[in-house]
C-alpha cells in the first residue's frame, strides 16, 4: 500500500438523553429518549423529544442530543462533538435534576496517536439528592485543563488516583461497602496502556445528602446507587454518563442520563 494514500474517516458518534431497564416489580425497557446517531461520513444531527414519563419511576419535561463531525484538514485531524441534554429529571422522586449537560468534542489526529477529548460545556444544575441539594466538585484537570484536550494518559492517572481515594475511605471498609473495591480497585493499579480506564468528571459531592457519599458514587438507603459523571475511556473510544442510577429499592433497574459516546476509525490505519 502507498504510504501517501489519503486518509479517509469513518465517523462513529451517538448520544440518547435517558433510558435504561427495569427489572422489578415488573420487567420492561425505558425507551431512549433523544437518541441520535451520526452518519458515518459525518456531519449534523440533531433530535428533541418533550415530556416523558414512565411509569412514574423516572421522568423528564424534555430531552435534546446533537452530533456533529467534520474534517478539520485534509488527511485529518477529524473531530466530533457529541451533546446530550435533560431539563427536569426526575427519579423515584429521590434524583432531581433541573438540567445536566454532557458535552463530549474528540478530535482524532491523522498521525494515530491517542484520541484528544474535551469535556468543556458538561454540567449540572440544580442536582438534588434525596432532596438535599448536591454540588458536584468538578475535576479541574479534565474540565479546565491547561490545554483545551486531554489524552488517555491524563484519564488514566486521574482515575487512578479517584480510585485509590475511593477504596480507601474508612466506609470502604464496612462490609456493606465492599462493593466499592470489587467496582474500583482494579483501577487503582496501573493499567495496561491498551486498557480501557474508568474515571469521573466529579470528584466527590458537597454538600450534606442522604446515606454514604465516595468520591463520584452515592449509595442511598432504600433507593440504591447513584454515579455522577462518569467516563469510560479507550485507546479508541470514550463514553461519557452524567448520571448512572442502580436502583435497589422496591423498584429495581438500571438508567442513565445524558449519554455522549464517541468513536471513529480511518482508512488506511
Amino acid at each position: 500500500m502507498r504510504s501517501n494514500a489519503k486518509k479517509v474517516s469513518y465517523f462513529h458518534a451517538d448520544a440518547n438523553s435517558l433510558g435504561g431497564f427495569i427489572e422489578k416489580p415488573f420487567q420492561k425497557i425505558v425507551p431512549s429518549q433523544a437518541s441520535v446517531s451520526l452518519p458515518a461520513v459525518g456531519g449534523h444531527a440533531t433530535t428533541r423529544t418533550e415530556t416523558f414519563n414512565f411509569e412514574g419511576i423516572v421522568s423528564c419535561r424534555s430531552a435534546y442530543t446533537r452530533v456533529s463531525g467534520t474534517e478539520v484538514a485534509p488527511d485529518g485531524p477529524w473531530s466530533t462533538t457529541v451533546t446530550s441534554v435533560v431539563e427536569g429529571l426526575n427519579i423515584l422522586e429521590v434524583v432531581t435534576a433541573e438540567r445536566l449537560v454532557a458535552q463530549l468534542s474528540v478530535v482524532y489526529p491523522s498521525d494515530g496517536r491517542y484520541l484528544e477529548i474535551s469535556l468543556a460545556g458538561s454540567h449540572f444544575d440544580r442536582l438534588r439528592l434525596g432532596g438535599c441539594d448536591a454540588f458536584p466538585r468538578l475535576n479541574p484537570n479534565l474540565l479546565c485543563a491547561a490545554k483545551a484536550r486531554i489524552d488517555l494518559p491524563v484519564f488514566r492517572r486521574i482515575g487512578r488516583e479517584q480510585a485509590g481515594n475511593m477504596i480507601s475511605s474508612p466506609a470502604a471498609d464496612w462490609e456493606e461497602f465492599r462493593w466499592v473495591h470489587d467496582r474500583f480497585g482494579w483501577m487503582a493499579q496501573v493499567p495496561e496502556e491498551d486498557q480501557c480506564v474508568l474515571c469521573s468528571l466529579v470528584d466527590g459531592l458537597d454538600g450534606a445528602v442522604p446515606g454514604t457519599s465516595l468520591g463520584h458514587a452515592v449509595e442511598i438507603p432504600d433507593f440504591g446507587r447513584i454515579f455522577l459523571g462518569e467516563l469510560l475511556a479507550c485507546p479508541g473510544s470514550v463514553q461519557f454518563a452524567l448520571i448512572r442510577a442502580e436502583l435497589g429499592c422496591a423498584v429495581s433497574g438500571k438508567i442513565s442520563a445524558a449519554m455522549a459516546n464517541g468513536n471513529g476509525h480511518t482508512v488506511p490505519p
